[in-house]
């Protein structure tokens, strides 16, 4: 799934990420085994080709709800030519992953944020022409159930770009009341995909999305109104 000289990397990726994590709690993740399973090895499952088909050699990638950088810095570390961009409301994880991809010489990461008083207003970054549309591929981990994930991230990717869920084996309902959701942001299943992390971490799945057309110019519907009233 991934060669030697990446392993190296993630690895060092490891140590910065339990490095910061001390220091502001941005996850849960606190050991070297917890971290290199639950966000690294959950993050890279999207370059393994034997269970994903999608190849992001090249493409822009943006990560929304981006956290801890999980999975950006992964992607980032491991494919030094993606434009990887990573996307949150939490001043604190923003700046945490600006520090841990200067120490870690990432130059193919970016980071949206405005420390004014709309940080990350989902309304006009979503309708910025900067973002909009301009992405190969939209990743989100752990963010939202699927039809507010998909409200979120539908501004941000192209037509023929795809969205990339990462998600639990139970989205039997998520699955179900998405569909509204699908058929009004022009996202169709294109797929999902199911890895195993082993022991006690068991199986997970990538849930694919991609975009068929351009986005109606109503979404993403202004901050909050996604989560109070989802597309049902």
């Amino acid at each position: 799934m991934i060669n030697e000289e990446q392993h190296c990397r993630l690895e060092e990726l490891s140590r910065v990420f339990l490095k910061e994590n001390g220091k502001l709690n941005l996850s849960a993740f606190r050991t070297k085994e917890s971290c290199w399973m639950g966000n690294i090895m959950d993050s890279v499952a999207i370059l393994d080709q034997r269970i994903c088909p999608l190849n992001i050699e090249g493409m822009q990638v943006l990560d929304i709800g981006t956290g801890g950088g999980f999975p950006l810095l992964p992607i980032a570390m491991c494919f030094p030519e993606v434009k990887c961009t990573g996307l949150d409301s939490t001043e604190k994880k923003i700046r945490a992953v600006e520090n841990m991809a200067k120490e870690l010489s990432l130059n193919n990461v970016n980071l949206i944020f405005d420390l004014n008083e709309d940080f990350c207003n989902v309304k006009e970054v979503g309708n910025d022409p900067r973002f909009r549309e301009q992405y190969d591929v939209v990743t989100a981990r752990a963010l939202a159930p699927l039809n507010v994930l998909l409200e979120f991230a539908s501004p941000f990717v192209k037509p023929g770009g795809y969205i990339v869920a990462w998600k639990s084996m139970n989205t039997e309902e998520e699955m179900k009341e998405s569909l509204l959701a699908r058929a009004e942001l022009s996202c169709e299943l294109a797929g999902n995909f199911e890895y195993d992390l082993g022991e006690s971490w068991g199986k997970r799945q990538l849930i694919f999305f991609k975009k068929r057309s351009k986005l109606n110019s109503k979404y993403p519907r202004a901050t909050g109104i996604p989560k109070k009233s989802p597309l049902l």
